[in-house]
C-alpha cells in the first residue's frame, strides 16, 4: 500500500485500533454531540478554547489516537475554515467609519474581523468534537447503534455504501495519479511550466477514474451478491459494558467548560 493510501486509510484504522472502541457508541456519541453543542453555542472566549483544549486532551490522551493521525484528519476542515473565514473578513459595500483596510467596495474592520474569528472558533471546536467520534469510532459500530435506534434500514444501507464506495473512489484516484507520476505526467515541460500538459493529464486522469472506479464499485457489488447480500447487510453486535463513570466525567467537563464561560463572561 501506498504512502498516500495509508494516509487515506489512517482514520478508519485509528477508530479500529482506540482503545475507546471497547466502550458503548451511545456514551461516546454523549460526549462527543454534548462538545459540539457547547462548542456552538458556549461563548467564543474561553468557551470554544475549553471545549478544543477538551477535544484534543480526549483524543490524543485517553483514545491514544496519535497526533499526527489527527492532524492529518483535520487538515481538509481547516481549509474548509480559513476559507469561510476569510470569505466574513472582507465586507461588501460602504466602508465602516473604523476600517482597518479599504479597497473599492471591500472593507476589513474590527467588526468584520471578530465576526471571521467567531466563526473560525465555532467552527474549529466544532469539527474537534465530532473527530472525538470519527477517530474511536469505525462506521460499522456507528451503523449498528443506529440500526438499533430503529433508524431506517434504506437509509442504513445507502450510508453503508457510500462509506465503501468513498474509499473505492478515493484508491482509484490515488492509483491513477500515481502511475501518472511514475511516467512523468507531472512534469512541468513546454510552455508555461507545461500547463497545457498538466491540463490533458488532469483530463485523462479524471476519465480513467470514472471507469475504474465504475468496475471496481460493480465488482464490489458482484463480491456482497455472491455473499448473500439481498436487502440488509447487518452484522453481529458485539456487546460491550456501560460505563458509568465515563458519562459522569463527560458530564463534569461540559459543565465546567459552561460554568467556567459564564463566569469570565459575568465579570
Amino acid at each position: 500500500m501506498s504512502s498516500h493510501s495509508r494516509h487515506i486509510h489512517a482514520l478508519d484504522d485509528a477508530a479500529w485500533d482506540s482503545p475507546w472502541r471497547r466502550r458503548r457508541v451511545g456514551e461516546k456519541v454523549l460526549c462527543s454531540m454534548g462538545l459540539v453543542l457547547t462548542a456552538l453555542l458556549a461563548p467564543v472566549w474561553p468557551g470554544t478554547i475549553l471545549v478544543s483544549v477538551a477535544a484534543v486532551a480526549l483524543i490524543v490522551g485517553s483514545a491514544r489516537i496519535r497526533p499526527r493521525v489527527l492532524a492529518e484528519a483535520m487538515t481538509g476542515p481547516l481549509v474548509f475554515l480559513l476559507l469561510g473565514g476569510v470569505s466574513v473578513l472582507f465586507s461588501v459595500g460602504r466602508s465602516p467609519a473604523d476600517a482597518w483596510w479599504r479597497l473599492g467596495a471591500l472593507s476589513v474592520g474590527p467588526t468584520s474581523a471578530m465576526q471571521a474569528l467567531r466563526l473560525f472558533l465555532h467552527g474549529l471546536s466544532g469539527t474537534l468534537s465530532v473527530m472525538v467520534l470519527a477517530t474511536t469510532t469505525p462506521m460499522v459500530d456507528l451503523l449498528t447503534w443506529l440500526r438499533r435506534l430503529r433508524v431506517p434500514e434504506p437509509l442504513l444501507e445507502i450510508a453503508n455504501l457510500t462509506y465503501r464506495l468513498l474509499f473505492v473512489i478515493l484508491d482509484t484516484m490515488l492509483t491513477v495519479l500515481e502511475a501518472q507520476r511514475c511516467r512523468l505526467g507531472d512534469n512541468p515541460v513546454g510552455p508555461m511550466r507545461g500547463l497545457r500538459r498538466r491540463w490533458e493529464n488532469t483530463a485523462t486522469a479524471i476519465g480513467a477514474i470514472g471507469v475504474l472506479a465504475w468496475e471496481r464499485a460493480a465488482r464490489l457489488n458482484e463480491g456482497m451478491s455472491h455473499r448473500g447480500f439481498e436487502t440488509t447487510l447487518a452484522t453481529l453486535p458485539v456487546r460491550r459494558a456501560a460505563s458509568p463513570g465515563f458519562v459522569i466525567v463527560t458530564i463534569a467537563v461540559i459543565a465546567a467548560i459552561w460554568a467556567i464561560s459564564w463566569g469570565v463572561d459575568a465579570l
